[in-house]
């Protein structure tokens, strides 16, 4: 048995019934099984096992296999509302949400069974997908996936209802910014730090910090924008597809957003989590965000593009340098036990590597930069430009 798996606490007729139900064969009766934790992204809160082995219904011998995903309830994760929130994935399991999601090919894992333990944690025994396309994806598969989430979120631009749980993350991005102050502070007392450095190379960082200085008002901005309801975490890590269709895992992050903004996780999620090559990520961005309009297109939303491409160039500015880089990346590089966590997500690099900006992921941001602004529009474009500079001066004289 693995260290550190739920395998002692788990009783053989319990799991049995959780099979039996999980495979529509109430006869069945498991005759062994094995638990292997599986990595997934860097949720310090959670872990993921999958539990497989051979089960007889009769005189049939059956492999089986279930997915186990415990959630701890962490001090950051106990706001309702929040951008953590522990139970907002079993919820929107429990509440329905989940099972009949609108535009024909999002779906979730079926989820058997929700249950709180007598240590606190939370398990959620969900279904093993399989995915009908190995790794790595061909681009043309992540085109197919944003066309399928632009169906998903067109539906909420369309008639659907947006939901209005107090559970759902409302304004997550706004949240995760505002989330990211005190590592800000941090950097600009610590220009010269290595990690900084490291991190936010040659003029990001007085870009980053230009952003950060409106972020406000370029928030505002987001939230004018028609709004959807998304996963807010639909990278190439929590997706599979089956039958031509999109499944997606871990929807703790869901909640509204602009239109637009489903497609940062996709493109530079996975580009961040390296499940793409850098030098691919124009063609990528070109690709999804066509495939994207088209499934708004599909869900009958014939608004204009650069609404779309508002919402995704801006939200990308915050979410992943910002919100990102600095308020949850930067945090967990100077602290010990973050670096060997970040080790453990990302398997086969070191965090001295990790720490590391790749010089094409800078020059993508770069790129999408003064596109980003000029969509912000001329008075805001000037203002952040004047700060980029003003910035880029300050950290000439410092460093």
């Amino acid at each position: 048995m693995e260290p550190n798996t739920p395998d002692q606490e788990i009783e053989r007729g319990y799991l049995t019934d959780l099979v039996a139900k999980a495979l529509k064969r109430p006869a069945l009766q498991i005759t062994d099984w094995k638990v292997q934790p599986i990595h997934g992204g860097v949720e310090w809160g959670s872990a993921v096992f999958r539990l497989q082995g051979e089960a007889r219904d009769g005189n049939e011998t059956i492999s089986w296999s279930v997915i186990l995903k415990t959630i701890k309830a962490t001090e950051k994760a106990i706001n309702q509302g929040g951008i953590w929130y522990w139970k907002r994935e079993a919820l929107a399991y429990q509440s329905g949400l989940l099972h009949h999601l609108p535009g024909g090919n999002i779906s979730a894992p079926a989820c058997y069974e929700v249950s709180e333990r007598p240590d606190g944690l939370l398990w959620l025994w969900l279904e093993d997908i399989k995915d009908d396309v190995s790794s790595p994806w061909p681009i043309e598969q992540y085109a197919l996936t944003a066309r399928h989430l632009g169906q998903f979120n067109g539906a909420y631009l369309t008639g659907q209802s947006i939901p209005s749980d107090a559970w759902i993350a409302h304004n997550w991005l706004r949240m995760y910014v505002e989330n990211a102050k005190p590592a800000v502070e941090f950097v600009y007392k610590n220009t010269k730090h290595p990690i900084v450095t490291h991190m936010l190379p040659g003029n990001t960082l007085a870009q980053f910090l230009a952003i950060w200085e409106e972020h406000d008002q370029i928030l505002n901005k987001l939230e004018s924008l028609p709004q959807v309801f998304s996963h807010q975490d639909a990278f190439r890590r929590n997706l599979f597809t089956r039958g031509g269709r999109t499944i997606a895992i871990d929807w703790g992050y869901m909640g509204n957003t602009p239109v637009g903004a489903e497609l940062v996780a996709l493109i530079a999620g996975s580009l961040g989590f390296f499940e793409i090559p850098a030098e691919q990520v124009m063609e990528m961005d070109r690709l999804c965000f066509e495939g994207y309009l088209q499934g708004l297109r599909d869900a009958g939303w014939n608004g204009d593009p650069k609404i779309v491409r508002t919402g995704y160039a801006v939200s990308l500015m915050l979410r992943y340098p910002i919100g990102g880089q600095i308020g949850e990346m930067l945090p967990t590089f100077l602290d010990q036990e973050g670096r060997s966590r970040m080790e453990t997500a990302f398997e086969n690099k070191s965090a001295d590597e990790l720490e590391k900006s790749d010089p094409a992921i800078v020059a993508y941001y770069e790129k999408v930069l003064p596109e980003a602004l000029q969509l912000l529009g001329m008075k805001q474009q000037l203002s952040i430009v004047f700060r980029i500079g003003f910035n880029m001066l300050k950290l000439r004289i410092s460093r």
